[in-house]
């Protein structure tokens, strides 16, 4: 090769650099990123085939991910082992670049099937690092025997440091992207759940009264069902899901009267993803089944007891029904409250409006009954 045509392939592959900083620095999406560093390669070294392989370590492959003049279903979809028997594998180990001038003479590796179908016979490989583990390799085939000379390893080092450094770019961005959109998401839901929670609280104060009528009754009652609703807001707001298991909402709801006899209120029932507008009137529903037990029912004398339990009813033809259960057994004898006060009106009418089901509140002489059936939500 003589001087000029050294210096008009250097002058190729200097423009091939800058074309493509320049590109990497403007690109947000990792396969246009990667399909255009394999046109810039083959180009600027006049070879026909190049591709990118991305490491699959969980799966000890290396998949062709972006490449040019591979025939139809390789780019995309043929993977490679990452074993030291296949070129990629041999460059990821040696971690420096591997020029291989004639694979019919290459004992370091085998020569994988879609290379010989596509007439490879020469080829160059050189890890695109990046930060951590090394995204995969850079390969560039060549369909005759050739020497690739320092300067084209040179360049493809460089060329591969600089592709690198554009898919951590593009990484960082869509990382930054999808908390930006978490961010955004969370607002909605808190405005939403705040405005809720108001509604509820609005409707709890407008509701709530005493026996006596007295101020402090109000006070005693109202902030009770305040301490059940934020128990079911917090146990859902701890999680990320978003959702709640209906056992720990009833756990935590009913602890202060299982505290020194767990014996006396049994729970059972599958794990379930609870929402966060069913958890809230299921812990409003569980407080005044509680507080009225205790006053009146199955919990006001030693030996009474209680079961609560759901289930799950899958003979809907729309979606999944829960079946909830709370029954009462040797306590005093009950009979139906002359007046029904908010907390009755609660259990028979708001729960199960409220959440698209259907209540029935029960006052039979061996115990209280309460049963609600309610979709559950997607």
């Amino acid at each position: 090769m003589s001087v000029s045509d050294v210096e008009e392939k250097l002058k190729l592959q200097r423009a091939a650099l800058a074309d493509f900083g320049l590109f990497a620095f403007q690109c947000d999406d990792i396969d246009d990123l990667l399909g255009r560093a394999c046109e810039l390669v083959s180009s600027a070294l006049d070879v026909h085939l190049v591709k990118v392989l991305e490491h699959l370590p969980e799966r000890g492959e290396m998949l062709i991910r972006a490449g040019v003049n591979w025939k139809p279903g390789v780019v995309g979809r043929e993977t490679l082992g990452d074993h030291e028997h296949s070129p990629g594998g041999y460059a990821l180990r040696a971690a420096q670049p591997v020029v291989s001038p004639d694979l019919d003479l290459e004992e370091r590796f085998e020569t994988p099937a879609v290379l010989r179908h596509h007439g490879v016979r020469s080829m160059v490989n050189v890890i695109i690092a990046g930060e951590g583990e090394a995204f995969g390799v850079l390969e560039v085939d060549a369909r005759e025997p050739r020497d690739f000379g320092d300067d084209d390893v040179a360049f493809l080092r460089t060329y591969a440091n600089l592709l690198a450094a554009g898919i951590d770019r593009v990484r960082t961005h869509d990382e930054l992207r999808r908390s930006a959109l978490d961010h955004e998401l969370l607002a909605r839901e808190l405005g939403h759940r705040v405005r809720n929670l108001l509604g509820l609280v609005r409707a709890l104060a407008s509701q709530t009264t005493s026996k006596d009528g007295s101020e402090e009754g109000f006070r005693s009652a109202f902030i009770a069902r305040l301490h059940a609703l934020a128990t079911a807001e917090g146990l859902v707001f701890e999680r990320s899901e978003n959702h709640t298991d209906p056992m720990i909402l009833a756990q935590e709801i009913l602890e202060p009267h299982r505290h020194e006899s767990p014996e006396k209120i049994t729970i059972d029932g599958p794990p379930v993803r609870m929402s966060a507008r069913q958890a809230r009137m299921f812990g409003l529903a569980l407080h005044e089944l509680a507080t009225n037990a205790a006053k009146y029912g199955a919990l006001s004398v030693s030996g009474g007891v209680v079961h609560l339990a759901w289930r799950l009813d899958e003979t809907a033809a729309d979606r999944q029904r829960l079946v909830i259960s709370w029954e009462e057994a040797d306590g005093p004898e009950i009979t139906p409250p002359e007046r029904k006060g908010f907390g009755t009106r609660l259990l028979e009418d708001v729960v199960g409006h409220a959440l698209d089901g259907e209540a029935e509140l029960n006052y039979q002489p061996q115990g209280l009954r309460y049963h609600l059936k309610i979709p559950l939500d997607d």
